[in-house]
Parts: C-alpha cells; sequence; structure tokens
C-alpha cells in the first residue's frame, strides 16, 4: 500500500498544511473564475466603452498572457523564490484588475486582461509548484483533487458574482471585487508562506524569450485578424499568425531546452496525437464562452446572470462527469475518449442549430453534452499523453498539456472573433447578424472539431497510451 493511500484528510489539518493550502488555492481561483466572469460582464462593458470587434481580445489577451507565463514561472519561482514569486505575479493581476475596472475604452480594458492574464497564469503555475514544495508527497494526491473542486465552483461563483455586478449596472464592480481579492492574496502569502524554501527546478535556465514572442506575435496575429472587418486582411493575419506558429515549432524543436515535447503535434504518435486532439477540441469550443452570453443577450433577451450560468452550466458538466468516470479501468478507456471527441463534435452542431433559434433553455442540452463530453476522455487523453512520451520527454508532455489547452483557446477565440466581425459584428451587435452569427460561430469550427475526434480516435488506438 502506498502512502497516498493511507492519509486522511484531517491529515491536511497538521503542521500548518491547510493555511498554506488555502493560499495556493486562492491563486488557482482567482485565474479559474476569470475567463468566466469576464465572459459574463463584458456584454455590459462594451455597450458602455464599445470595441465589440474586439471582444474576442478580451479572452485571446488573456490567455496569450498566461501562456507566457506559465512557461516561465519555473525560473521566476527559482530567482525570486516561492513566496515573493507569489506576491509578485498577486500585485501584476491585481493591477490589471485596476486597468480593467477604470478602462475608459477597450484599449485600455485589453491591456487590463494581458497583466491579468500574466499574474493569474503564473499563480496557477506557481500553486502547483507549491504543492511539490511545501508539502508531503503523501498528501499530493487529496491536494490535487481539492485544485480540481476549486476549479469547479469557479465555474459556478464566475458567472454568479459577473452577474450580479453586470445586472445591477456595476460591471467594474466585479474587477475591482477581483483586484481586491489579489491584495488579499498578497498578505496572505507573506503572512503564511513564510518558510517556502527557493525553487530549484529553474535554476540555471534562461526564459526563452524569442520563442515566447513568436508564439505570443502567432496568436496576436490571429486575434487582430479576428478585429478586422476586411476579408483581405483578415486572411493575411491569419495566414501570418500561422507562419509564426510553424516559426514557434521549429525553434522550439531544435532549442536545447524545449517547451514542448518532440514532435507535438503529429498524430502518428500518442503524445502528438493527444496534443493535437487537446489543441483542436479546446479551440473548437471556446465559440460559446466567448459569444454565448453576448447571443443570448442579443438574440433570445437574455440577462448577464443567466447568459454566464448557461456558460458555466458547461463547466459544471465537465467537472460532475470527471467524478463520475474516474474509477473507469483501462479496458473503458479508449471507449471513453472516443465517445468524448464524439459528443463535443454532437454538442456543437447542436449549439449551431439551437443558439439561431432559441429558446436559452434549448442551449442547455448541447451545454451539458460538450461539457460532458470533455470530462468523461480529459484525464485519459492527458494520461496517454504523457505515457506515450519517451521517457526523457515526459515532464515536458505534462507541462505542455496547460499550455496547449490554453493556446487552442486563444486561436480559437481569435478565429470566433474572425467569423463574427467577417459576419457584420465589427459594425456593431445587432439583431440580424447576430442570427447568422450564432449559427456560423459553431458551425465553422466543425472541421476542426473533426480533426480534434479524428486525433482522439487514434489516440485510443495505442495501448495504454504508448507510441505504437
Amino acid at each position: 500500500m502506498t502512502a497516498g493511500t493511507t492519509t486522511q484528510w484531517r491529515d491536511l489539518l497538521v503542521g500548518g498544511n491547510l493555511p498554506r493550502f488555502l493560499v495556493l488555492g486562492f491563486g488557482v481561483w482567482l485565474h479559474a473564475a476569470d475567463t468566466l466572469l469576464v465572459a459574463t460582464v463584458m456584454p455590459s462593458a462594451v455597450g458602455e466603452i464599445g470595441g465589440v470587434a474586439y471582444l474576442a481580445w478580451t479572452i485571446s489577451l488573456y490567455q496569450v498572457a498566461s501562456i507566457v507565463a506559465m512557461a516561465s514561472t519555473g525560473l521566476l519561482a527559482a530567482r525570486l523564490g516561492l513566496r515573493s514569486a507569489m506576491v509578485s505575479c498577486a500585485l501584476v493581476y491585481a493591477l490589471g484588475c485596476l486597468a480593467s475596472a477604470l478602462a475608459p475604452d477597450m484599449a485600455v480594458m485589453l491591456i487590463g486582461r494581458a497583466l491579468q492574464g500574466l499574474g493569474g497564469g503564473a499563480l496557477v503555475a506557481l500553486s502547483y509548484v507549491a504543492v511539490a514544495q511545501l508539502f508531503p508527497e503523501r498528501l499530493m494526491p487529496r491536494l490535487l483533487a481539492l485544485i480540481s473542486i476549486i476549479w469547479g465552483v469557479s465555474a459556478l461563483c464566475g458567472p454568479l458574482i459577473g452577474g450580479l455586478f453586470a445586472s445591477a449596472g456595476l460591471w467594474r464592480g466585479a474587477f475591482w471585487a477581483f483586484g481586491a481579492q489579489a491584495l488579499l492574496l498578497v498578505a496572505a502569502a507573506l503572512l503564511l508562506l513564510a518558510g517556502a524554501r527557493q525553487a530549484a527546478a529553474g535554476a540555471g535556465l534562461r526564459i526563452p524569450y524569442r520563442r515566447l514572442a513568436v508564439l505570443a506575435a502567432a496568436v496576436l496575429a490571429v486575434s487582430e485578424a479576428g478585429a478586422r472587418a476586411s476579408l483581405a486582411l483578415s486572411s493575411l493575419l491569419v495566414l501570418a499568425g500561422l507562419l509564426l506558429l510553424a516559426l514557434f515549432l521549429r525553434l522550439d524543436g531544435t532549442a536545447q531546452a524545449r517547451l514542448l515535447p518532440r514532435r507535438p503535434f503529429d498524430p502518428s504518435g500518442a503524445t502528438g496525437a493527444g496534443l493535437l486532439a487537446v489543441f483542436t477540441l479546446a479551440g473548437a469550443s471556446i465559440s460559446f464562452t466567448t459569444y454565448g452570453p453576448l447571443l443570448m443577450s442579443l438574440l433570445h433577451g437574455a440577462d448577464p446572470l443567466l447568459g454566464g450560468y448557461m456558460v458555466a452550466l458547461e463547466s459544471a458538466s465537465w467537472s460532475i462527469a470527471a467524478i463520475l468516470f474516474a474509477g473507469a479501468g483501462p479496458a473503458a478507456e479508449p471507449r471513453l475518449i472516443r465517445c468524448g471527441a464524439i459528443a463535443i463534435l454532437l454538442g456543437l452542431i447542436g449549439f449551431a442549430l439551437a443558439m439561431p433559434n432559441g429558446p436559452v433553455l434549448a442551449l442547455a442540452p448541447w451545454a451539458v453534452l460538450q461539457g460532458a463530453g470533455f470530462g468523461m476522455c480529459w484525464a485519459f487523453i492527458i494520461r496517454r499523453v504523457v505515457a506515450g512520451a519517451a521517457a526523457d520527454d515526459r515532464e515536458r508532455a505534462s507541462s505542455a498539456l496547460p499550455t496547449t489547452q490554453l493556446l487552442g483557446y486563444a486561436i480559437g477565440s481569435a478565429l470566433a472573433g474572425l467569423v463574427a466581425n467577417s459576419l457584420g459584428f465589427a459594425d456593431g451587435a445587432a439583431v440580424a447578424e447576430a442570427k447568422l452569427v450564432g449559427f456560423w460561430i459553431f458551425a465553422a469550427f466543425l472541421p476542426v472539431t473533426l480533426v480534434g475526434a479524428v486525433a482522439a480516435w487514434r489516440l485510443a488506438r495505442y495501448p495504454g497510451g504508448q507510441a505504437g
């Protein structure tokens, strides 16, 4: 019997474990609730400050900044120490909330979102570093389970908080509230992480600024394409973004200290097939989070709270399905991976048919189906991605998973903006255009979802995730 199986929940109450974990969980909460909070308040925000053409950027910039922050967190913790790194990142997040709360226009809002992404992404990565540093290894399974619960709770509370502020006409208050929480995290970290030892994993490593700059430029080029009404210019920007992404993969593949595993999106191996599935399925599913609340408001008169909770329903279904299928044995894994991918595909089709016609409640089954699809297959995709990597690449494959997921979200959100603005949203959100957008914002991603489903199907063929 391993140490992990003999621990009890009460072990978290001794030796100062619980207060330290609450600090780490606070950092996870700020990041996890942020996207759903912003998805709920942004329809009210663009009504006041304008900039609907850049609505997708509020998601894309946050995700891009989080990617950069996550890739740099190991070195940050090694240089500053865990406590100082967490305090610094919480202050950056708070500064971003301040900018968003005071934003007179979309330009300042986007600056705030980028700062929130830098701080929030780093806080999540630091929380996982801290679990390994500050707690006995035998407690890790229970600590990671608690982190999963925090993600699930944030899916419900993020839209609630944002919806309450937006319904009261105080959307800026949502950013003030999260900025204040970040300052509370600063105080808690200073008090409760005083004994945190300095990390060693990132010592001697340099932040790969050039590769990260190329990656950020790739996503931002696609994001700018989504904000342009000119189809010709948008197409050129998309092409530039794809070329920059290819350059990043080439630079990373030849670097001595790679960020991604070898051949990260090659479907001929388990790791490549799994990462390709993560990237495409994440990118294809972000349209509902990015544009769902706005479309529900324009087409069906849904208030911000209802729109936010329809988005949260997808996240809650993911968490519930993950719990229900967590104990599935190896024999069931291939079926769950394939069924999950099919459920995501069917959910996207359902959204395309239900969003233009309504009513709002007609969206609920598809939100549940898409969320449950992710929940039933995600953990097994991750396990096979890591198991299928070479021995010297497994840690890199594991760390590449959240980065790949965020990259999919960022590019998917940007492409959703491209679809929406090419159909008239760049000139202002009106009901006539909203019906078209409500269909194509989902239908346009069906080919991407099919690629993800095929990649997931191939991944399920490898026994235990090992490369075949």
